[in-house]
C-alpha cells in the first residue's frame, strides 16, 4: 500500500512539473493608443482611473499577470477568463463600436458595478483594492448616463 502512495505521489509530482512547462499563449492582439476606451470617450481622470484600478486587467490589451498567472492551472484559467471577458468588453479596440454599442456596453458595466457582479467575485480576494467604491461607481454611471442616447447620436451624424 505505501508503495502505492509513493509511486502515485511521484506521478503526481511528475506530471504537475510537465505540466508547468506548458505555458499559455497570453500573446495578446496590439492594439493602437488611438482605438482605445480613453482616446475615443474622453472620460473624466476619476472615470479613467476607476476603470484602470478595476476593470482593465481582464478587460483591456494591458492585462498585467500576477505571478500565479505563470503557474499551471491558474495560468490557463487566467487566460480563459481573459479572452471571456474582452470577448464581451474591451477596453483596447473602443472605436470599433457604435456610439450606440458603446452607451449600452457601459450601462451594463455600471450596472455590473452596482450589482456586485464586477469584479468577479473570485478576483476580489487576490486583488485588494480592486472592487471601486461606491461614490466611484456613482461616478462612472452618472457619466456613462450622460452620454447621448441612440436617437442623440443619430442626429449627431
Amino acid at each position: 500500500m505505501r508503495r502505492i502512495l509513493w509511486i502515485t505521489g511521484a506521478l503526481l509530482v511528475v506530471f504537475v512539473l510537465v505540466m508547468q512547462a506548458r505555458r499559455p499563449n497570453f500573446d495578446l492582439p496590439k492594439v493602437h493608443a488611438a482605438a482605445s476606451f480613453d482616446a475615443t470617450m474622453h472620460p473624466s481622470q476619476q472615470v479613467s482611473d476607476t476603470l484602470h484600478q478595476s476593470c482593465y486587467n481582464c478587460h483591456a490589451a494591458q492585462a498585467k499577470l500576477p505571478w500565479y498567472g505563470h503557474v499551471w492551472p491558474t495560468s490557463h484559467l487566467l487566460q480563459k477568463d481573459i479572452r471571456r471577458a474582452r470577448a464581451r468588453l474591451d477596453f483596447s479596440s473602443w472605436n470599433n463600436l457604435s456610439p450606440e454599442m458603446a452607451r449600452i456596453r457601459l450601462l451594463s458595466a455600471c450596472q455590473m458595478m452596482r450589482d456586485a457582479k464586477m469584479p468577479l467575485w473570485y478576483y476580489r480576494p487576490l486583488h485588494p483594492g480592486s472592487t471601486p467604491q461606491p461614490e466611484q461607481v456613482d461616478a462612472f454611471c452618472s457619466w456613462a448616463q450622460s452620454l447621448p442616447a441612440a436617437a442623440q447620436t443619430a442626429s449627431l451624424r
